[in-house]
């Protein structure tokens, strides 16, 4: 898997590159064009469409160049509960909206965690805007902090604190769970997401040295997991 998304990732980057220039180019014409007063209506409707389609455009290649690594981390002790506190309320208002209950089971004792906050907090984001696309009225969507021992990659115990969130949504067939984590791989409807993610939150979760992995049931929700490990990482870029 690492493999696979690392040799994705560098076509990613130079796709990325490629684009970015003649994208901001547009992006700036049209701004400028969209402050004159002689425009019709018509024109600036138009216009206004295609800032508005060069804008998503764009934050598509920021997620390529977020999956191909090409942003920095900022690596410091974090308070991952106050990570938590800060990013729920970005949702609560569309819970209310759905009729989703949001829950939080903060973790007791739990220690600061090497970690870039901003990173950390899209990642839960992510997940979050996603329980929420998956969960029915009526639902609910907890999310949890604990202090818990992993395995890493090289098959020896480390201490770390996990985050996790579950809901009470559709879940994901089994036959998606593979492929969940891929870049442009979505359930979601043409138009309605980027695919990039879930992608873009096994990326920042590595490069802490951490963990993440899912669990799903068609019918009964999904529980996401992220571990971190107390210990700093060494970040790849």
């Amino acid at each position: 898997m690492a493999q696979k998304l690392s040799s994705i990732g560098r076509l990613a980057a130079g796709v990325a590159h490629e684009v970015n220039n003649p994208l901001t180019g547009v992006l700036t014409c049209g701004h400028l064009l969209l402050q004159r007063d002689d425009l019709d209506d018509e024109a600036r409707e138009m216009l206004t469409v295609i800032v508005d389609a060069t804008e998503r455009v764009r934050r598509i290649v920021k997620g390529l160049l977020d999956f191909s690594r090409q942003t920095s981390l900022r690596i410091e002790p974090g308070d991952l509960h106050q990570v938590v506190l800060e990013t729920l309320p970005l949702v609560e208002n569309q819970a209310a909206v759905k009729g989703i209950q949001l829950h939080y089971e903060p973790g007791r004792d739990l220690p600061l965690v090497p970690m870039d906050v901003q990173h950390l907090k899209s990642v839960l984001l992510n997940l979050l805007l996603n329980a929420l696309d998956a969960t029915d009225a009526g639902g609910t969507i907890t999310v949890s902090t604990r202090v818990a021992l992993s395995m890493s990659r090289e098959g020896t115990h480390r201490l770390g604190a996990e985050l996790r969130v579950k809901d009470t949504g559709c879940g994901v067939p089994s036959e998606n769970l593979e492929k969940i984590f891929e870049p442009f791989f979505s359930t979601k409807e043409v138009g309605k997401g980027t695919g990039l993610g879930l992608a873009v939150a096994y990326g920042i979760v590595s490069r802490h040295g951490g963990l993440i992995r899912v669990q799903s049931q068609v019918g009964q929700g999904t529980e996401f997991t992220i571990w971190l490990p107390l210990e700093e990482a060494r970040p790849s870029g």
